[in-house]
């Protein structure tokens, strides 16, 4: 089991924005050491830059280049996969990911 930190859109800006919901992630724990307050946390996070929270996920407008990320993962021998997609609209993510991702994914290694 293997959990998949991934962000997908048709638009690369908006792939890349919506890692910054979980810009925390980012963070270094030197960084993160000593901070309790979940107030201090989100400023801490806000101002990561997209391009620094985005290094922690699969980033991309192309199906082919997630299959190619994801089939890493296969050839380890992982079969079950939970996918974690940063952005707020999880609808959009879902509907988009399982119509242009994972019938490339299944063909792929059927």
């Amino acid at each position: 089991m293997i959990e998949m930190k991934v962000s997908f859109d048709t638009d690369r800006v908006r792939a890349m924005e919506d890692t910054r919901h979980w810009a925390a992630l980012a963070l270094s724990p030197e960084e993160k050491t000593g901070v309790e307050d979940p107030a201090e946390m989100e400023k801490l996070a806000d101002a990561v830059p997209a391009e620094r929270a985005a290094k922690r996920w699969i980033v991309s407008t192309d199906p082919d280049e997630h299959v190619e990320r994801l089939s890493e993962m296969i050839d380890l021998g992982f079969t079950t996969w939970f996918f974690h997609a940063p952005g707020p609209d999880q609808i959009r993510f879902l509907d988009l990911y399982s119509s242009e991702v994972l019938p490339r994914l299944r063909d792929g290694f059927r």
